[in-house]
This record gives structure tokens, sequence and C-alpha cells, in this order.
């Protein structure tokens, strides 16, 4: 059997602009057409508000009046005003903060992609392996592989007629190289023939530029050097190391500083030849590199990459020929700082929160004392301490909803405007490679801040629920 309560309307004093007390009850049961009941049902509907007990909540729908109905007192309203203003502004600064840090951790990690990739799978022992043409398709084909492609690395002596340096060669594919040209805006010429490329730092460490000669020598080429002095009739046996190429820089880049002071591109052929991997041209031996540099197609981590890879890796049986590690492995401790920051900036700012929802204590708290008499007579007709309680409890959650999804609009809106038209610049923006800060909006991140200001909301709403059930209970004590 369902019951419904019509609460009649009218003002207790329409100068103060009361307008809620049901003192009429009149109690029916539903039956489609109210022939119970001893009204009129269009009479109802003139002079009543209808709240069903089964399908609407009626502490939900009083919180809702008393929110918008006048106060008597208006600094109720203003504090009101302001407790939702603040967890406007508090909503927004988090959104807009953890969107600007965001969006400086995807930045770190397009500069490290630049060189680096998502995920690499590099020999589980040893310093080389073989990948077939065969192997590398069937990986690109791959369901979240953006790009595969071989490369060549380590660490060889760069000298030049007045300098030299330990510094870390990489030779790369074509496509991949010029893929970095076009992502960073290089100025480049191909890498054809014994060109390479350096960063600018490095290139001004050693005192070299565009066109200048330089030596590479790897640990292998050392080793034959080193071999054939302990020799000295290697030479006329016809095993004399082979004299080191010469190599010419056609390309600087400027990128990260990690990779500007140490990093030295080549072909990925040239890199071959440099550490001995296909000394006497043979296919097999063209095939020989560090590893295989995969990058994420959009939208797609390089954990979820490597959990995709590990996969296929043990389908192919290739699990104990193959190592993967990604980008976050590697700079680890970098990205577990930025983190830190992120969520050190969200606990910080969430002050502005908390204050704003001291102020809904106190707002809350007035609106309870100054309802005293409505809450009175809600008493009277049934209404009991938890439905109270609840009526304040929806208040402040009401209140904090509305701050909320303003709050989420203000901050995206913000995040959308410097994303397409870069409002705040950065400081001395010439010494950087952006202009304006970076901004990536995360949906998790916005939901996060969400949650948070309505716990605390909700929280902040205990206080004058329970206050408003004592004020309800003492009034009745009073009247018995």
């Amino acid at each position: 059997m369902q019951f419904a309560i019509w609460l009649r309307r009218f003002s207790l004093n329409r100068r103060s602009g009361h307008d809620f007390v049901g003192a009429t009850l009149v109690v029916v049961q539903k039956t489609g057409n109210h022939k119970d009941c001893p009204y009129e049902e269009n009479s109802l509907k003139d002079n009543f508000f209808f709240l069903s007990m089964s399908n609407n909540p009626v502490s939900l729908v009083i919180a809702r009046r008393f929110i918008f109905s006048a106060k008597r007192f208006k600094v109720i309203n203003a504090i009101t005003g302001v407790s939702m203003l603040g967890l406007v502004v508090g909503v927004a600064t988090l959104c807009i903060v953890l969107s600007v840090l965001n969006g400086f951790r995807s930045l770190v990690g397009d500069l490290f992609r630049s060189i680096d990739n998502d995920v690499q799978l590099v020999a589980a022992s040893g310093k080389w392996v073989s990948v077939s043409d065969s192997l590398l398709d069937d990986l690109r084909r791959q369901t979240g592989v953006g790009s595969a492609s071989r490369f060549v690395q380590g660490k060889v002596v760069m000298a030049t007629n007045r300098s030299g340096a330990v510094v870390i060669l990489k030779g790369m594919e074509a496509t991949a190289y010029n893929a970095l040209g076009e992502r960073f805006e290089i100025k480049r010429r191909p890498l054809e023939g014994s060109g390479i490329t350096t960063g600018y730092a490095l290139a001004s460490r050693l005192g070299i530029g565009v066109e200048t000669p330089v030596r590479l020598l790897s640990p292998e080429t050392i080793d034959e050097g080193l071999t054939a002095l302990q020799s000295p009739l290697g030479g006329l046996l016809g095993d004399a190391p082979a004299t080191p190429v010469e190599y010419r820089i056609q390309n600087l880049f400027t990128l990260q500083r990690s990779f500007d002071e140490n990093y030295v591109l080549t072909s990925l052929r040239n890199a071959q030849a440099v550490f001995r991997l296909s000394s006497n041209g043979s296919q097999d031996d063209s095939t020989r590199c560090t590893g295989i540099d995969v990058r994420a197609a959009a939208g797609l981590s390089d954990e979820d990459l490597k959990s995709q890879l590990e996969v296929w890796l043990a389908a192919r049986n290739l699990g104990g020929t193959y190592q993967l590690v990604t980008l976050s492995d590697k700079n680890a401790e970098l990205f577990r700082v930025m983190k830190l920051e992120k969520w050190g900036s969200f606990a910080v700012l969430m002050l502005i929160v908390v204050v704003a929802s001291l102020s809904l204590v106190g707002s809350l708290t007035m609106t309870a004392i100054e309802k005293k008499r409505e809450l009175y007579f809600l008493h009277c007709i049934g209404l009991g301490t938890a439905a109270l309680q609840r009526i304040f409890l929806f208040e402040g959650l009401l209140i904090a909803s509305i701050g909320i999804a303003l709050g989420l609009l203000l901050g995206a809106g913000i995040c959308w405007a410097q994303q397409t038209f870069g409002l705040v610049k950065l400081y001395g923006s010439e010494a950087f490679i952006i202009s304006a800060y970076p901004v990536t909006m995360n949906a998790a991140d916005f939901l996060y801040v969400a949650l948070a200001t309505a716990i605390v909301s909700f929280i902040a709403s205990l206080y004058p629920a329970r206050k408003a059930a004592v004020i309800s209970e003492r009034l009745n004590a009073v009247a018995v």
C-alpha cells in the first residue's frame, strides 16, 4: 500500500518571505483517483504540494526549498553564496593546477620520446640481437603499436682534431629520424653517407659545428687497435685494424638537456659499422642491432603497451630472447617526483575547499537555527530525527554539487582556452621549446576533485544536521 503526503502551501510571514510549513496534513491512500481524499484533486493541486513517500525523498525536496527560500537574516544567503563561490574557486583551481602539471608531465614524456620510445625490446642477455624483417613486420601489425624500428645504441669516443668526449651514439632508421625532425622542427638534412647529428650543448662544449670532421671509436674499434698493438706482425699478415671512418656533423638539435649534452645520432648502417655489427656486409649482419624502438598508438600508455607486447612475445616463444623496457622504467625517479609534486599540490589546494566547507558549516547551522519552527512542524507531522538530519545533509550536498559543477565547467573552460590560445605565457619563453604553460586535461583528475570536494562537504554538513535534530527535539520537549 502506498501513501502520499500533501502539505499545504502558505506563508507564516509573507513580509519575511517564508514559504513553507505544512500546518494542514492530509494522508490519503494512493488509489489513482484519490476518491478517499476529502478534497477535490484540483483543489489539492492548487493549495498543496505533493510529496510521494515512495518515489520522492521528502528530505531532498525540503532541502532544495531551504536553499532557495528567502531568509529573515540576509547574512545567511550571503554566507551560502560565499561558500558556493569558495567551492567553485577551489574546484576550478584544483582542475587547472592538476591539468598544468599533467601538461608538464606530457611535455617531459614527449621530450624523452624524441630519441627514446615508449617501449624498447632489447636482448635478454648480451648486447646485440638479430631482428628479422618478418618479426619486425609482425610487430608493426600488433594492436596498440604506432611504429616500430630497429636501433643501435652504445657509448663511443667522439674525437676531433682539438678535443674528444665519451658520448652515446644512436643509430636510427630513416623513418624514425624523419619523425623526430617533423616533431621538433629541427632544421635538418637527411642522414646520408657519413653524416651525424649532435646536440647544441655537446657541440658547444667541444667547440665544433656543422661540417666539422669527427671520428667515432667504439669499444670494438679500440679493442681491435689494442690487439694490433700486441701483435706487431698482425698488419703484415693482413690482420691490421680498419681505419676509423671520418664522419661530418650535418645537423645540430635542441631537445632535452640529457640528450643535448650526450647524444649523437646517425643512420642505422653507420652505427652498425662503428660497432662492427656489419663488417662483412652480409644480410645476417645487417639485422643485428641493440633492439627495437616501439612507439605506442595514440591514447595508450607505455605500461599498457608493455603488457600487450608481453603477450605477443609469449605467443611467439620469444620471452627468453627479448626483455621489455618502458620509458617509465628508465626514468622512474623523475616521474615519481613529478607524481609526488602533483598530488602534493592537490593536498595543499584542497585547503581552499576545506575553508569553503567551514563557511558551509556556518551557513547550514544558521539555517537550522532560523528554521527551528519549520523543523518543529515537520517533527510534529511525523518526520523523525534521521529525516531531519538528512534535510541538512542534502542541503549541504546540493550546495556542494552546484559549486562542483560550476567549478568543473570553469576549470575545463580555462584549460581549453589555455590549450587553444596559450593565454598565459612562460616567463623567459624564448629560452624554452614552448611559449605557454602546457595543459593536459585528465577526466580521472576531474573526477577525483569532484569526489574529494563532495566528501569534504558531506563531512562539513554532519554538524549542522545534528544541530537541526537537537533543536527539533528540544522544541518538541518544550511543547509536550
